[in-house]
C-alpha cells in the first residue's frame, strides 16, 4: 500500500474542522531548507545520467521532518476557508500561500496536492496565468519522482484544471496553448476510464461518459488547435455521452458541434447530415432550466446558419438554402421575444443574479460558451462573432457571402 502524507490526505479526504480549531491564532511558520542531496550522499556525484536519475530518486526519498502541529493547523484552515460554505477566496489564496511555503520540506506528492488546491482557488478567482502556472507545478511533480505516492485522483484533476485554465482564454489561446490543452484534456479522459480497456478509442469513450463536459470541452481547444477531425470525433463522444445522462439538451448542442466541426474538414455531405439530424433532434427538447433551453435555440439557430451556408455554396440548392436560413432567423427571433417576454414577467432575473455569482471564476464549459441571447440572425455577417463561436474560416466566409448576396 503507497504511504500518503498529512497534505495528500487532506486533499482526497477533506473533513471541516471544529469551530474551534477555525480560530486559534496563526503560528509564524519556520523557516525550512530543502536537502542537498549531493553534499549528503557520496555516491550522488553527476557524472552520468544514471547517477542523475538516482540523485533525484533519493532526493524524493529523503526523509523530511513531518509537519508541526501548527502546520497542519494552518493547512486545515486554508482547506477549512476554500472548500467552506461562504468562502472567502482572496483569505483562501492567503492561506494557501503560507501552506505551500511551510510544505516546501515535504515529498512531491504532499506538495503536488497543494498546488493543485492553490490552481483551484485561482480558477475560481478568475485568473488564468495563475491557475495554469500552479496547475503546471502539480503536474510536474505529479509526473517526477516520487510523484507517484500521490492520490490517484490528483495527476486528471491537475490536468484538467490546467486545460480548463487554457480554455477559459477563449479567442486569445495560441495554437500551442490549444494542442497543449487538447493532449491534457485527452490524458484525463483516458485516466478518468474506470475499465480496463484494449484501445485509447474505448478508453476515450469511456472516460467521456464520466465526464461529457471534459469531452466538449475537449472537442473546443480541438479546433483552435486546427485538428477539425478530432473535434467532430470529440463533440460526437460528448453528445452520445450527454444522451446517455439523459441530458438531451446539450447532447444536441454537442452535436450541432461536430457537424460544424466536419464542415472544415472537410466532409461536406457527412456535415450536412449532421447537421440536418441535430437540427430534427431540437424538436420536444426538455430542460429545467431555462437558460439551458435558451442555449438550444441558439444552437438550432446557429446550425441552420451553416447549413444553410454550406447549401448555398453548392450553387444547385440556393432555394433550399434560402428556406434554411429563414427558417434561422425565424427561431432565432423568437428565442429574443421569449426572452424579452419573460425579463418583463420577472423571470430572468434569478439568472442574470446566478450569472453575476459566477462571473468571476474562469470560463470553459459548454454552458460558458457564447451567451444564447447574443446570437441573432444579422450578427453571422460579423467575422469577429463567427470567430467567437469557433467557426472554420471557410465556413465564416460561406455565410457572409450568403448574408452579402441573398
Amino acid at each position: 500500500m503507497k504511504s500518503i502524507g498529512v497534505a495528500a490526505w487532506l486533499v482526497a479526504n477533506w473533513v471541516m474542522p471544529s469551530p474551534g480549531d477555525l480560530h486559534q491564532p496563526q503560528t509564524q511558520l519556520p523557516t525550512t531548507t530543502t536537502l542537498d542531496v549531493q553534499q549528503s550522499h557520496p555516491l550522488t556525484a553527476p557524472t552520468s545520467a544514471l547517477t542523475q536519475g538516482a540523485s533525484l530518486w533519493l532526493s524524493a526519498q529523503s526523509t523530511a521532518s513531518p509537519p508541526t502541529k501548527a502546520e497542519i493547523q494552518l493547512l486545515r484552515q486554508a482547506f477549512s476557508e476554500f472548500y467552506g460554505v461562504t468562502r472567502d477566496l482572496a483569505k483562501s489564496e492567503e492561506l494557501l500561500n503560507q501552506v505551500i511555503a511551510a510544505w516546501e520540506r515535504q515529498a512531491p506528492d504532499e506538495r503536488a496536492g497543494l498546488y493543485r488546491v492553490r490552481g483551484d482557488c485561482y480558477s475560481a478567482m478568475g485568473d488564468a496565468t495563475k491557475a495554469i502556472a500552479d496547475y503546471d507545478t502539480a503536474v510536474t511533480l505529479l509526473q517526477g519522482p516520487g510523484g507517484d505516492l500521490a492520490d490517484p485522483t490528483e495527476l486528471p484533476a491537475s490536468l484538467l484544471g490546467r486545460a480548463r485554465s487554457f480554455k477559459s482564454l477563449g479567442t486569445g489561446i495560441s495554437v500551442a496553448q490549444a494542442k497543449q490543452a487538447a493532449s491534457d484534456y485527452e490524458t484525463y479522459l483516458k485516466l478518468a476510464s474506470r475499465e480496463e480497456w484494449d484501445t485509447d478509442q474505448e478508453l476515450l469513450e469511456d472516460g467521456a461518459t464520466r465526464n461529457p463536459y471534459a469531452a466538449w470541452e475537449w472537442g473546443a481547444v480541438l479546433r483552435k488547435a486546427g485538428d477539425w477531425k478530432q473535434a467532430a470525433t470529440a463533440h460526437a463522444l460528448a453528445s452520445q455521452a450527454f444522451l446517455e445522462i439523459g441530458d438531451k439538451a446539450r447532447s444536441v448542442i454537442a452535436l450541432t458541434d461536430a457537424g460544424i466541426d466536419l464542415a472544415a474538414v472537410p466532409d461536406i455531405p457527412q456535415a450536412k447530415e449532421v447537421l440536418n439530424t441535430a437540427i430534427s433532434k431540437t424538436k420536444g427538447v426538455e430542460a429545467r432550466e431555462v437558460a439551458v433551453l435558451q442555449r438550444v435555440v441558439a444552437k438550432e439557430g446557429e446550425g441552420r446558419m451553416a447549413l444553410a451556408a454550406l447549401l448555398w455554396s453548392e450553387g444547385g440548392q440556393r432555394g433550399s438554402a434560402e428556406t434554411v436560413l429563414g427558417d434561422a432567423c425565424v427561431r432565432l427571433e423568437q428565442l429574443q421575444a421569449d426572452a424579452a417576454s419573460r425579463s418583463k414577467a420577472g423571470a430572468m432575473k434569478k439568472q442574470a443574479a446566478d450569472m453575476a455569482t459566477a462571473s468571476a471564476s474562469l470560463k470553459f464549459s459548454i454552458d460558458d460558451d457564447v451567451p444564447a441571447l447574443d446570437v441573432s440572425c444579422f450578427r453571422f455577417k460579423n467575422p469577429v462573432f463567427l470567430e467567437s463561436l469557433g467557426w472554420p474560416k471557410d465556413l465564416q466566409e460561406k455565410v457572409i457571402k450568403l448574408e452579402t448576396l441573398r
